[in-house]
């Protein structure tokens, strides 16, 4: 989306009534994934070709259109795109869709007297998700509940680091139900503390654990020190100072850390 900037010989007007109406058609009726951006930015830019004299059919052979050259209000650009990434739920493509649709789309600009269209879509969500945890996955996940348990015990129920660690799984395990994936979605273990989701949709993601190196706190020491007291340097080049180290998390208690998804 751009920032209203006008390119020179950009083509840029507000989608009438019918033009909405015929791309909420095409929304309603896909069929597919593929279905719904082809059918649904086709209909964009033949309502936007219309007023030209145009139209898909007559433009020269080889010649492509360029997203680029043509632009619409951004709140009819925001909600076609919601539109579409609402309806492709049913798949489970919808974060998917939102990315390819960045490139396909045309410009937008701002246009404060242009409301915001509502194409008024049901809830295309599958009824039932089928969610499929391998057994290694659950030994994780069983892992990870035990790993914030001993931070609490380390550090105390109180404390940033077991809540931030707390909160980060939450919100990870909250991401499985949420994230509307499509009818199924698989669960396999990623590393110690770490899962692997793959959807129906295609999207592949992990939920991974970044856990927090324990080193000296002291001035001018790179040392990284090891659950077993040893050191070494935290960096390539890193200086261990010869000093009784400061450790900047006791030994003997759990490692700090959070959890983040990464697609």
């Amino acid at each position: 989306m751009t920032d209203g900037m006008h390119t020179a010989g950009q083509h840029r007007r507000a989608l009438s009534a019918d033009d909405l109406h015929t791309i909420r058609q095409r929304i309603t009726a896909a069929a597919d994934t593929t279905g719904l951006l082809r059918d649904a930015v086709l209909a964009i830019y033949a309502g936007l070709l219309a007023d030209t004299g145009r139209s898909l059919a007559e433009l020269p052979a080889g010649q492509r259109l360029q997203p680029g050259d043509y632009a619409i209000p951004t709140t009819q650009w925001e909600a076609i795109v919601a539109a579409i990434t609402h309806r492709a739920e049913a798949w489970g493509t919808g974060a998917t869709l939102a990315v390819e649709l960045v490139s396909v789309m045309p410009s937008s600009y701002d246009d404060p007297q242009v409301p915001a269209p509502d194409f008024g879509l049901r809830d295309y969500r599958p009824e039932i998700y089928n969610l499929r945890i391998s057994c290694d996955a659950v030994d994780v996940i069983a892992a990870c509940e035990t790993h914030l348990q001993q931070l609490r015990a380390g550090f105390g129920a109180t404390s940033a680091v077991y809540l931030d660690a707390l909160h980060s799984w939450h919100r990870a395990l909250a991401g499985l139900f949420s994230r509307h994936s499509g009818t199924d979605t698989t669960v396999s273990k990623d590393g110690p503390l770490s899962l692997l989701v793959r959807t129906a949709g295609g999207l592949v993601y992990a939920v991974i654990w970044h856990g927090t190196a324990r080193r000296c706190t002291e001035a001018d020491c790179d040392a990284v020190i090891d659950d077993d007291g040893s050191t070494r340097p935290g960096h390539s080049g890193g200086l261990v100072a010869e000093h009784r180290h400061r450790p900047s998390h006791p030994l003997g208690v759990a490692q700090p850390g959070q959890w983040s998804l990464h697609s």
